[in-house]
C-alpha cells in the first residue's frame, strides 16, 4: 500500500510538471504574439513619421507630428512597448535616409521616459538606460536635460542601473557630465562600480576625447581612488598625449602606489626619455616590500633602447622574485637577446636565474608545439593582476 502511494505521488509530481511545462511554453508564445503586435503598431506610426519626413519636395526634413509624440510617450512609458520599439529600431537602423532625424526629433520623448523610469523599479530603470546606450542619440551638448536626468540613476542602489547609466552617458554625454558622474559613483564605498567596469564603459565614449582626458587630469584629485584607477587606465588606453603628468604622478612619493603603478604601465606603452631614470631606479631597487615597481618597470623598460637598460635588465634576472626575473627576461628578448645569449652572459652561476632560463625556454618550446598543432590550445603564462 504504501508503494502505491509513492508511485501515485510520483506521477503526480511528473503530470504537474508537465503541465507546468506547457502552460509556460503557451505563455511564452502568448508573449511573443504581444510583442509582435505592438511592435506592428510601432512600425506603422514610426514608417508614416519616415515617409512624412522624407517626402518633403525640396529635400528637407519635416517635424515630427506632435500627435505623434504625445502617442509615444503614452505607449512607451510601458516597459513592454520600449521592448518593442527597441527591436524595431533594431530593424530600421540604417535602413531609412530619415531615420536618423527622426531620432533626433524624439529627444523630447526620451526626456519625458528619463523622468518616468527614474521612478520606476531598478530592472526597469537599468532597462532603459540600455535602450538609450544601445540607440545613441550623439549629442554631447553641456545642457541638454536628460543627461542630467541619468544622472540621477547612479544614485540607485541597483549595480545594473549603475553600469547601463553610465554606459549611456559615455554613448551621448557632454565631458562634464561624465566627470560628474564618475564623481557620483565615488562618493561612497557601496556605490562604486569595479575600476574595469568604469575604464571600459569610458572607453565607448565617442564624443571629444581630448576635452574629456584634459577635463579628468584637472578633476583627477576629485575621484575616489578606485575612480583614478580607472580613469588612469582609460588614458593609457586612450593614446600617449599625457606624458607629462602622468610623470607627475610617477614622480610623487605621496601618490597610491596603485596610481603609480599605473602610471608605470603608461610609459611601458609609451617609451618617454624623462620617466627612463626613475623607470632604472624602480628596477634597481633591491628592497622586497617593493618587489611590484620593480616588477611592473622590468616590464615596461622592454621598450627603452641602450645598454644601460639591457645591463639593469640582466642584475634583474639575479632576483630572488619570480615576477622581476620573468618581466626581466621577457624585455630581454624584446631588447634582442636570445636566451642563449643570456645564458653566456649571466655564465649559469646564479640559480635563480638559471631556473628563469630554463623555464622560459621550455615555455618557448611548447608554445611552438601548441603552434604546430592545429586544435591546440595555445600556451599561456599565468601572471598576477596588477604585474
Amino acid at each position: 500500500m504504501g508503494a502505491e502511494i509513492l508511485l501515485y505521488g510520483y506521477g503526480l509530481v511528473c503530470l504537474s510538471m508537465l503541465v507546468f511545462n506547457l502552460l509556460y511554453s503557451l505563455h511564452l508564445r502568448s508573449g511573443d504574439r504581444r510583442l509582435t503586435l505592438r511592435a506592428d503598431a510601432l512600425r506603422r506610426q514610426v514608417t508614416e513619421q519616415l515617409r512624412r519626413m522624407g517626402g518633403h519636395p525640396d529635400g528637407l526634413s519635416r517635424p515630427v507630428q506632435a500627435g505623434h509624440l504625445r502617442w509615444m510617450r503614452r505607449r512607451l512609458s510601458r516597459v513592454s512597448y520600449l521592448v518593442a520599439f527597441d527591436r524595431l529600431l533594431d530593424e530600421l537602423e540604417g535602413q531609412d535616409a530619415a531615420y536618423p532625424a527622426y531620432i533626433q526629433q524624439l529627444q523630447p520623448v526620451s526626456l519625458y521616459l528619463s523622468l518616468v523610469y527614474r521612478k520606476r523599479e531598478n530592472t526597469q530603470a537599468a532597462y532603459y538606460c540600455h535602450f538609450l546606450a544601445k540607440h545613441k542619440l550623439r549629442r554631447y551638448m553641456e545642457m541638454d536635460q536628460t543627461q542630467q536626468v541619468i544622472l540621477s540613476y547612479l544614485r540607485k542602489d541597483s549595480l545594473y542601473c549603475k553600469i547601463n547609466a553610465l554606459k549611456a552617458l559615455c554613448s551621448f554625454g557632454s565631458p562634464s557630465v561624465l566627470v560628474d558622474a564618475l564623481r557620483v559613483l565615488g562618493d561612497g564605498p557601496e556605490s562604486q562600480l569595479h575600476e574595469k567596469v568604469v575604464t571600459e564603459a569610458l572607453l565607448s565614449y565617442t564624443g571629444d576625447t581630448r576635452a574629456l582626458i584634459q577635463l579628468l587630469w584637472s578633476r583627477l584629485d576629485d575621484f575616489s581612488l578606485q575612480i583614478q584607477r580607472a580613469v588612469l587606465d582609460y588614458i593609457r588606453f586612450q593614446g600617449g598625449d599625457s606624458c607629462a603628468p602622468m610623470l607627475e604622478i610617477l614622480r610623487d612619493d605621496g601618490r597610491d602606489r596603485e596610481l603609480r603603478f599605473a602610471a608605470i604601465r603608461y610609459f611601458g606603452r609609451y617609451p618617454y626619455p624623462p620617466a627612463r631614470p626613475l623607470l632604472l631606479d624602480f628596477l634597481r631597487d633591491s628592497e622586497p616590500t617593493h618587489w611590484e615597481f620593480s616588477a611592473i618597470s622590468a616590464s615596461a623598460l622592454a621598450g627603452y633602447p641602450g645598454q644601460d637598460v639591457v645591463d639593469a635588465l640582466l642584475r634583474a634576472m639575479n632576483s630572488a622574485n619570480w615576477y622581476i626575473r620573468s618581466n626581466a627576461s621577457a624585455s630581454l628578448e624584446a631588447h634582442g637577446l636570445t636566451y642563449e645569449e643570456m645564458f653566456r652572459v649571466l655564465d649559469g652561476e646564479d640559480r635563480y636565474a638559471r631556473e628563469m632560463l630554463t623555464y622560459r625556454l621550455e615555455l618557448r618550446r611548447l608554445t611552438e608545439e601548441a603552434a604546430a598543432e592545429p586544435d591546440a590550445k595555445p600556451v599561456q603564462e599565468e601572471v598576477p593582476t596588477g604585474v
